[in-house]
């Protein structure tokens, strides 16, 4: 029987190993090739087993004696069959996709439920911003407060135009401050030439009345600035009875506000509620307060050139007063503008002649018979052109409805002669009036006959 191999040992005696069928040559003093897996022991997808290798630094033998290591060699991976273990599993990748999107919406449902806590709560989570619903406003990005401009800043919006105003109106009669904290209940009662008419009250003092005109100031219309700024100087320096007064006025934002005596009604207002015009002696008497009225106006150099029933208004006493003096013009200028209301121009001031003062007293002719007709003449003509040439060469404005005493007939005949130069004016009239009246050939009732239609058309006690 032949010895067992034992692996020596320097101090051991070394044997002579048995023959070997392999060649000297093929041996390695490194590493050797132990086994290799056939294909079928490879799973889909798994990398190759490692190769097996044997470290021997001795030489198999009886003898002792050690064996000089040499360099180790890479490890070398055997060749495969292309194709066969690097094929993709189909299976486990579909399965690992389903499981990041189940993962997906997990992570979603819990994100929408930390939202909604969030937005019930109103609190927000410090490590992430919540989503904000299409609609609703974030409360995490409000609007910024609106910009309130200094008091000052708005009063004083148009320097130009109140640097005007300053010199033209008095300092007794300047409005400082909001008109709103100054004045309540205000209520649109009409309109003038230069802007419309409310109603208000001194929020001070309950029993103080006003009429306030507002009128709308922009820069680039100088020309309305002119009409605003002369009424304002007229209003400003007139003091008569028959005349509308000027409490105060002053700017606030982009209105000039205008404070003036508030009365019942107008003229116009008057025939409105009526079913008739008005009996002649009170048509007289509320003529010859406009002449008053007028007088004193051509004294200051002032005309008016809009004198009918919406202009003339109507206290609860009786007293007659002319307002809107938006159209006034100096005297001490030559005045040829075509201004006023169409059918109660005059000639000239239709055909853009040079004109004066005598222009309101055919303008008040023509009221006369309105306030007893309850319209004007051409009350049925719309075209400005039509109207202008009847006045100039149609047939002379006459009453229509009423029937006028001689008297009265003959006072407008003279105070609407188309000729310029022959029509009277104003003091000259209001002299006549005085003589028919003392010599009883004009009836003329008193303020307080006026008065009471007045009361009875506007102040009817209330059914209950």
């Amino acid at each position: 029987m032949g010895m067992p191999l034992t692996i020596g040992s320097p101090h051991q005696q070394q044997r002579t190993p048995p023959p070997s069928t392999t060649p000297t040559s093929a041996r390695s003093s490194e590493a050797s090739t132990v086994s290799v897996p056939s294909p079928k022991s490879l799973k889909r997808n798994s990398l190759p087993p490692k190769v097996a290798t044997i470290n021997t630094n001795t030489e198999c033998g009886l003898g002792g004696g050690n064996i000089p290591s040499s360099p180790q060699q890479p490890i070398q991976i055997p060749w495969r069959c292309p194709g066969k273990w690097q094929m993709p599993d189909i299976i486990e990748e579909a399965w690992k996709r389903r499981q990041q999107e189940q993962r997906f919406q997990q992570q979603q449902k819990k994100d929408n439920d930390t939202i909604k806590k969030t937005l019930n709560t109103n609190t927000i989570p410090l490590h992430k911003r919540p989503w904000i619903p299409v609609g609703r406003v974030p409360d995490i990005l409000p609007f910024p407060p609106p910009i309130i401009k200094p008091q000052q800043h708005l009063q004083h919006m148009h320097p130009e135009f109140e640097g005007k105003l300053r010199k033209v109106l008095p300092k007794s009669k300047s409005m400082e401050g909001n008109p709103h904290k100054c004045y309540v209940a205000m209520a649109r009662i009409g309109s003038g030439a230069n802007g419309a008419v409310m109603r208000a009250t001194k929020r001070n003092d309950s029993t103080c009345q006003v009429a306030i005109k507002r009128c709308l100031i922009e820069d680039h219309d100088v020309n309305h600035h002119t009409y605003v700024l002369r009424e304002i100087r007229i209003m400003g320096c007139i003091n008569h009875r028959n005349l509308i007064q000027l409490r105060e006025a002053g700017m606030w934002k982009d209105d000039l506000w205008m404070a003036m005596e508030l009365m019942q009604c107008s003229v116009f207002n008057l025939l409105y509620n009526t079913t008739q015009g008005l009996p002649e002696p009170v048509a007289v008497c509320i003529a010859r307060q406009v002449l008053e009225g007028l007088i004193y106006l051509h004294s200051k150099n002032y005309m008016h050139r809009d004198v009918k029933c919406e202009n003339i208004l109507l206290g609860r006493d009786g007293q007659v007063k002319l307002a809107d003096f938006g159209l006034a013009t100096p005297l001490t200028k030559t005045n040829s503008a075509r201004l006023g209301t169409a059918k109660w121009m005059a000639p000239e001031v239709i055909a853009e002649e040079p004109y004066t003062e005598n222009v309101d007293v055919w303008s008040l002719a023509i009221t006369m018979i309105e306030m007893m007709d309850r319209v004007p003449p051409l009350y049925d003509l719309d075209d400005t052109r039509q109207i202008f040439y009847q006045i100039l060469y149609g047939k002379p404005p006459s009453f229509t409805f009423s029937k006028p005493s001689p008297t009265v007939q003959s006072l407008i005949r003279w105070m609407l002669d188309p000729d310029s130069q022959r029509r009277p004016y104003a003091k000259m009239v209001r002299e006549k009036f005085d003589t028919l009246i003392s010599e009883g050939r004009l009836g003329c009732t008193d303020q307080t006959e006026v008065g009471a239609l007045v009361q009875e058309v506007f102040c009817k006690p209330s059914k209950n």
